[in-house]
């Protein structure tokens, strides 16, 4: 198995219609600057759902306590950026085989996963609320339906960067940058 980390955060779990509230709320926010024409997953270069969960103090505590994971995993010093974005699926829409190539490390946080796993090529990881996922943002994977739901399955993904995986990520146009990086503090 390739090196990863499997969190849970159990106040995810113990505050899951909290949790869920505010992904809708966060949800409704992005299509009020966004529009019904952008899905959120597909649009993750251009905002961050940290600031779709403002005022909210659960996703608050999250988002400190994912910083503090993602330098724990990093296990180094120095900058790092980090992008997330919101996953926000019906059934028919979870994602089909893709991967993060040009970050450092990728991962994701169930909110609401339903009966769902994402398959990587080497292993599986069964979706659990509160569940807290980084890997290798290279590896390819896919998220299957293992029954049907209704409702919206939602996450939140994640890309991190440092200095060398940014100068080989913006080679080509140092002017075309993704809006949604926010700096890691230590």
């Amino acid at each position: 198995m390739t090196d990863i980390l499997l969190k849970n955060l159990s106040y995810i779990k113990n505050n899951k219609d909290e949790f869920i509230k505010g992904a809708h709320l966060a949800h409704e926010r992005f299509v009020f600057n966004y529009g019904k024409t952008f899905s959120s997953t597909w649009f993750y270069k251009h905002y961050n759902v940290t600031t779709l969960t403002f005022g909210l103090p659960l996703y608050h505590k999250l988002f400190v306590d994912l910083q503090k994971i993602i330098r724990e995993y990093a296990n180094k010093d120095g900058p790092l950026w980090y992008q997330c974005w919101l996953n926000f699926h019906d059934e028919n829409e979870v994602l089909n085989r893709h991967n993060h190539p040009q970050c450092l490390f990728h991962g994701y946080i169930s909110i609401d996963p339903k009966h769902s796993e994402t398959q990587f090529d080497d292993y599986t990881i069964t979706n659990e609320v509160g569940n807290v996922y980084i890997g290798d943002g290279g590896l390819f994977h896919q998220v299957n339906v293992l029954s049907p739901f209704d409702g919206k399955r939602i996450t939140i993904a994640f890309d991190v960067m440092d200095e060398e995986s940014y100068k080989k990520y913006s080679s080509e146009s140092e002017k075309e940058v993704n809006t949604g990086w926010i700096p890691i503090i230590n």
